[in-house]
């Protein structure tokens, strides 16, 4: 059984199935399978995760039962040279740092605020039809609040 391998399944109609296996971890990428392909993809994937002997030859023939044709390379190292390794012509400053995880802005009571003003607005409309003022009222501080939530750092 090979350590190091890529293999490359495709489909006359276009799906490609890839799994690529390098120092002892398994990486799979489908693409344009149909919902039986993927289910035997999933079923082969787990098989070349065990890496046995075999397993290869049997993914090998679970793929081509669905018509697709497989391409197998082995993945060798580099193998070093004699020649020295050339310094970068220019060091880049370093990027600014970003914390790992989600970025979100900060909390803000300008959504509550123009969810209540909204709300103002449409009970102006449909409680108080013979005066706009409400509604009138309702509009202004949902436009106010529109601004500065729109206007606050982020």
């Amino acid at each position: 059984m090979l350590e190091n391998y890529e293999v490359v399944y495709t489909h006359p109609g276009g799906a490609v199935a890839t799994f690529t296996r390098q120092d002892g971890e398994l990486d799979a990428l489908a693409k344009g399978l149909d919902a039986e392909q993927f289910w035997v993809f999933k079923n082969v994937k787990s098989l070349l995760a065990r890496n046995e002997s075999g397993d290869l030859e049997e993914a090998t023939r679970l793929m081509g039962g669905i018509g697709f044709s497989a391409r197998v390379r082995e993945i060798v190292a580099p193998v070093a040279t004699a020649e020295p390794a050339r310094e970068p012509a220019a060091v880049a400053a370093p990027a600014e740092a970003h914390a790992p995880g989600i970025h979100l802005p900060g909390p803000s009571y300008w959504p509550l605020a123009l969810a209540i003003s909204v709300g103002i607005a449409f009970s102006g409309v449909f409680f108080w039809t013979s005066t706009l003022v409400i509604t009138a009222i309702g509009l202004v501080l949902a436009l106010a609040s529109g601004i500065a939530w729109g206007l606050e750092p982020i």
